[in-house]
């Protein structure tokens, strides 16, 4: 019942400000609205006021995770990625696990707080890219169309695919109770994600027959929204994690609905327009006073994961692509930044204290996705010009020798 209070008390919110466009330029300016909590925390820590609840503070941040993994995971069929854009399935499939073991590992290298569990932990949080604001700038440029896709589809097959890996980590990171089993969490975790699938991917499939049989392509849309809303809220009444329910939805639907790829882009806006600054808000104002707390070896290892870490393993799958070596480049260091999926999964282990190393894994990604969002800002628009400029000058020379 939390879970359902806790999602329409944010849908509500979500919809007044949305509608009064107050959350336009907010998605824009993904830095400003971590900026913006940070300074909010800061005054309010000073005042002396209460601490939120840390379940209602899990709940929430789960509540927006689940909408961010429904509209990724239905962006794409899983069974024609690798046909339709194979630079999304490369970076997907080989790219994210390798930035996900490069990174544990760095983690449990650099960071003496972190144990082998807490440190691939972190990395899991940190594999969920998706920040809308970078693919904005791409889509609105005259970008190759391999590009567009690439950039578009790789973060939503990441974000849907990632996300049960994600939690599967935070579960072994988890300490089981006495006497119990160490296996406990892990075995406690199968169960309700394969409950969490089954409903929401028979939900998906449900909804997606159901709109198949339209005539109306814009009666499809409301269809796939009630199979998410109804496959996190049951998922989260029978005790089945959420967010992999509404992930199932977003994916079985998106594999069996005939909607138009518009259909798809404009439902995934809507919502990231509305969760991605609520995200990064919440993000600086429940963890930017832990970034004050970060050492020499967490600076250290936070900026590598944004630079090395994550272009190093994109560099590396995308490499037997057909791409243009300036189109590898621009996409290993464009994408793959930890953003407001990120930030939420951080959020969400607020009411997780049996996790081993707790505070230090919310310290060392806080840092690094904080590091992540400034970074992929500063970058994106530079990134793209020089791309454009480099396509064109192939362009060029194509003409020349023909």
């Amino acid at each position: 019942m939390t879970f359902i209070a806790a999602a329409a008390i944010l849908a509500v919110s979500l919809w007044i400000l949305t509608k009064a466009r107050a959350m336009d330029a907010a998605s824009r300016a993904p830095a400003l609205m971590l900026a913006v909590g940070a300074g909010v925390s800061l005054i309010y820590r000073s005042a002396g006021g209460p601490f939120a609840p840390a379940e209602w503070v899990a709940v929430g941040a789960d509540v927006l995770l689940a909408a961010l993994a429904f509209v990724a995971a239905a962006q794409f069929r899983i069974s024609k990625l690798s046909s339709v854009c194979p630079a999304s399935f490369r970076l997907t499939i080989g790219g994210a696990p390798l930035f996900l073991i490069v990174c544990g590992l760095g983690a449990f290298i650099l960071v003496p707080h972190l144990t082998l569990g807490a440190a691939f932990l972190v990395a899991g949080a940190l594999t969920l890219n998706g920040a809308a604001f970078d693919r904005r700038a791409v889509a609105d440029a005259p970008a190759p169309a391999v590009i567009k896709a690439a950039v578009r589809l790789e973060s939503a097959a990441i974000l849907a695919l990632g996300l049960p890996v994600a939690v599967l980590l935070e579960a072994a990171a988890t300490a089981a109770p006495e006497a119990m089993p160490a296996v406990t969490p892990l075995y406690e975790f199968s169960v309700s994600a394969f409950v969490a699938f089954a409903v929401g991917g028979g939900l998906g499939l449900l909804a997606a027959i159901a709109g198949n049989r339209l005539k109306s392509i814009k009666k499809k849309a409301p269809f796939a929204i009630a199979a998410g809303i109804i496959a996190a809220s049951a998922a989260a009444l029978i005790g089945a994690h959420p967010v992999i329910a509404a992930a199932a939805a977003g994916l079985l639907w998106g594999e069996q609905t005939t909607a138009l790829v518009t259909t798809r882009v404009r439902l995934r806006r809507i919502v990231e327009r509305a969760v991605a600054p609520t995200a990064y808000f919440a993000f600086g104002l429940l963890l930017a006073p832990r970034l004050l707390q970060a050492d020499l070896l967490t600076i250290v290892f936070a900026l590598a994961a944004i630079t090395i870490m994550r272009a190093g393993p994109r560099i590396a799958s995308l490499n037997k692509t057909t791409l243009a070596k300036e189109s590898q480049m621009f996409l290993a260091w464009f994408g793959g930044a930890p953003g407001a999926a990120s930030a939420l999964f951080l959020i969400s282990l607020f009411d997780a204290p049996s996790i081993v190393a707790q505070d230090a894994v919310l310290s060392v990604g806080a840092l690094a996705v904080a590091l992540g969002v400034i970074a992929a800002r500063a970058t994106s628009r530079p990134l793209l010009k020089s791309l454009l400029k480099q396509t064109a000058l192939a362009k060029k020379r194509a003409l020349f020798t023909n």
